[in-house]
């Protein structure tokens, strides 16, 4: 279940939904293997619902574009400690060279 939840919140970071900080703090919290708190799992739920619904009608996903689902994906890989600052600030630098 853990692994669900750990997805969710993956997707909900790498969508711009929420509170980044307040997700990636739900993210250690569960790679400690601790139990998330009611209030956070109720936040994930709103969070879910919110992208699953839009316009009254189901949603399969929202789609970012290239450049920002790669940002995210940096947030995100940074967030678990997958890469070091200095690495996401280059890779950033990267990414959005050209605007």
């Amino acid at each position: 279940m853990s692994e669900d939840i750990l997805k969710t919140v993956k997707n909900l970071i790498t969508s711009g939904k929420g509170d980044s900080k307040r997700l990636r703090e739900i993210i250690e919290v569960i790679k400690k293997g601790e139990p998330v708190v009611m209030s956070d799992y109720r936040y994930i739920q709103t969070l879910t619902e919110s992208l699953k619904v839009v316009d009254g009608e189901q949603s399969p996903s929202i789609k970012p574009s290239k450049r920002h689902e790669s940002l995210e994906l940096l947030r995100v890989r940074l967030a678990e400690g997958q890469i070091t600052v200095e690495e996401f600030r280059k890779l950033k630098d990267a990414l959005t060279e050209d605007e």
